[in-house]
Order: structure tokens, then sequence, then C-alpha cells
């Protein structure tokens, strides 16, 4: 028979699991990748045009890129539990602030919520909280709770555009709002912190403890580090444009606001099947390869959508494309790892998820450009070409020599 002790803390470890899990799925649901569907009809009616639309997520991308850092220090004062009880408590302002939006000025100032409530509840704290209750099992773990996760990128636009469809955007701001502040609660009430957590990522674990020999200053300054940098931003900037305008996209090119949300969903429901098998996958093929295959596939996928006026066409570049999103997003992640070495590169990894706020910029050029041709297929055009260009020399990419080996091989 097991102890009590074993049982709680066999308990602890799966209702942490199941809390995080539970937040991070509810996340992807219900803000980037379905932002586009709810947009649709809240620029219809408020009069906006597509570029007000694009600056609207672009306060998003912002918001969640900006506040980053506040990840760590909340994860520090709070603890795993206290980051995601407040996070989803910063989503559920977010969504109250956006049902009651009159202007572009109240709805940034949702989004600017709704950034900080990713921030605080999103991948960083969930990861940290996990490692610290399955400190053997914990990569296993973790792509389970990061796929089931994403799996909410694929549930959310026909959901949200059911509510929003019969119901209205307003009603739906507001059913989000309310699930958020039940979501804090269950957080609050089941989710505990392990005892002795690790350090949470990115504000401990000095150079010297890394064992790769490479200081978090002199792996940035790599060639390398600037290509995944680049592999990651375009990634970003990609999935973030599909996300904000394929609805309107597909609608312009015949299709109904239900069959352009389930085309999104699509995407998101292959992006989140590959990542759970590239994990393996790169065990067994050199991640820079597979990085840049998950570039030309994310480029062919935007030629398809540029042109996808048939269901046929539509479907089949949101599967191209989710799987070179699905394969970009593992691989850029596992890359640095195996460079720079286990504590450097997740230092990185903050580091690239920091700079892939540039990505933001996508949807507000992707409206200007609408705006301005009547079209967004310019947009995918574009796209298609600068994931070309990287996807070459990221492909051919080697692992950088630090100088302490060089000189080694030098004597």
């Amino acid at each position: 028979m097991t102890s009590p002790i074993a049982r709680q803390l066999h308990a602890g470890r799966w209702c942490a699991f199941g809390g995080a899990a539970l937040v991070f799925f509810f996340l992807n649901a219900a803000t980037f990748t379905s932002l586009g569907v709810v947009l649709f009809t809240m620029g219809a009616d408020l009069h906006w045009s597509y570029t007000d639309t694009g600056y609207g997520f672009t306060a998003l991308g912002l918001a969640c890129g900006l506040s980053s850092p506040l990840a760590a220090v909340s994860m520090t004062m709070l603890g795993g539990r206290g980051s995601l009880g407040l996070g989803a408590t910063m989503l559920a302002i977010g969504f109250g602030i956006a049902a009651i939006t009159q202007s572009l000025v109240v709805f940034f100032v949702a989004m600017m919520f709704l950034g900080l409530g990713y921030t605080l509840a999103g991948n960083v704290p969930g990861v940290y909280l996990l490692a610290g209750w399955f400190r053997r099992r914990s990569a296993p773990i973790i792509g389970y709770y990061l796929m089931l996760g994403a799996l909410g990128a694929a549930f959310g636009p026909p959901v949200v555009e059911a509510i929003v469809r019969r119901y209205g955007w307003r009603i739906h701001w507001q059913v989000m709002a309310a699930v958020a502040a039940a979501i804090a609660a269950t957080c609050l009430l089941i989710v505990r912190d392990a005892k002795n957590p690790p350090p949470p990522q990115g504000i401990a674990a000095a150079p010297a403890e890394t064992g790769s020999g490479w200081s978090y200053r002199r792996a940035i300054l790599t060639p390398q580090f600037m290509l995944v940098c680049a592999a990651m931003i375009m990634t970003m900037c990609c999935v973030t444009t599909n996300s904000s305008v394929l609805v309107a996209h597909l609608v312009k090119l015949g299709a109904s606001p239900t069959a352009a949300a389930f085309v999104l969903s699509a995407g998101a429901l292959t992006a989140t099947l590959v990542k759970g098998g590239s994990g393996r996958l790169c065990e067994l093929v050199s991640p820079p390869v597979l990085l840049g295959a998950g570039l030309l596939f994310q480029a062919v996928g935007c030629v398809l959508l540029a042109m996808a006026d048939r269901p046929l066409l539509q479907y089949g570049s949101a599967l191209t494309f989710g799987t070179g999103w699905g394969l970009s997003f593992v691989a850029a992640h596992i890359v640095p790892l195996n460079y720079f070495g286990a504590v450097t590169g997740a230092k990185i990894l903050s580091v690239v998820a920091l700079l892939t706020t540039l990505a933001a910029a996508g949807p507000l050029a992707a409206g200007m450009i609408a705006d301005h041709t009547g079209s967004f297929a310019p947009v995918y055009d574009v796209y298609a070409v600068l994931l070309l260009l990287l996807a070459v020399p990221v492909m051919i990419m080697q692992a950088p020599r630090h100088k302490a080996a060089l000189s080694l091989a030098a004597e």
C-alpha cells in the first residue's frame, strides 16, 4: 500500500499538471488564434479598417513580448500557483474590458491586460511549476502539457465563431471573462507549488554552471543564435498574421466565416500534432535541417494561402503551413539547447521569446497592405519569399565552435 504522503504527492503532481494544462489550453483557445475570428465581426460593427484591427492584434503581441520578463518576477514572488492565478485574473479583466469596447483605445487597454495575463499564466510559469513536481520525468510531462495546451488553438476558432454568430461579439467576450475567472479560482484552489522547486528560468544559474563552456553573452553573438532568432521571428510573424487576417482573407476569396474558422482550426491542429512528434524526430534528424524544412513548409503554405479560393486549396494550405509551424517551433527550441547547453540555451530561449515581439508588426502591416491593395494575397507572397531566403542558411547551419575548444584543437 502506498503511504498517505505518497498519495498526497501523487495528487499534488496531477493537480498541478491539470491546472497548468487547463490554463494553457484556454490561453491558446481564447487569445491569439481566435482573435482574428471575433475581430472580423467587431471591425465591421464598429466600422474599423483592416489597419485598425491590425493595431489591436499588434497591441496584444507587444503586451506579451514586453511583459515577458515579468514571468520570472512573478514566479519568484508568488510561485507557479500564484502566477497562474494572477495571470488568469488579468485575462478576466482584459476580456471584461473588451466586452464594453466602443473605441480602439479601450480595445488596446483590453489587449494589454490579455497580453499580461498570457505572460503570467502561459508556458513559462507552467513549465516551471511542472519541473518542480516532475523532476525525474519532467521532459515527457512538459511535452504533454505543451501539446494539450496547443490543442486549444485548434478548438478555439470554431467555438468562438459559433458564439459570435449566435450571440454577438460582446457576449463572446463576457463568456471568456467568466471562464477566465472560474479558471483563476480553480488554480488557486487545486494547484500547489512543489517543495524546493528549481530556480525560475532566466534569473538563476550563472554561466559557469552550464557545463557547456558557453556564456550567455558569447552565445547571443554567434551567427547561429541570430539565425534561430530570425527563424522564430518569421514563424511567429506568419502565425500571428494568419490568426489575425485568415478569416477576412478567405471570406474575400468566397468562403463563409464558419468555413474560414475551420480552416484556421485545421492549421492549428496540424501544428499541434506535429509538435507532439517533433521532439522524437529531432533525435533522428539534425534539428537545423528540421528547422529549415519547417520554414520551407511554411513558405509553400503561404503561397497556397495567397490563392486559396477553393476548399481543397484552403485545407491543403492549412495542413502544409501547420506542418511547417510545428516543425519550426520545436526545432527552434532544441537547437539552442544542443548548441549552448541546457542553462545557457534556456536563457537564450527567453531572449528569443522577447525578440519575437517584432512579429506583432505582422498583422498591422497586413492590414495596411489590404487597405491599400484590396487583398491580403501580397502579404502571403512576401512571407513566402522571406521564408525561402531564410531556409537555406538555416538548413546548412553548423554548430558554433567555442574559443576554448578552438584553443585545445590548436594545441
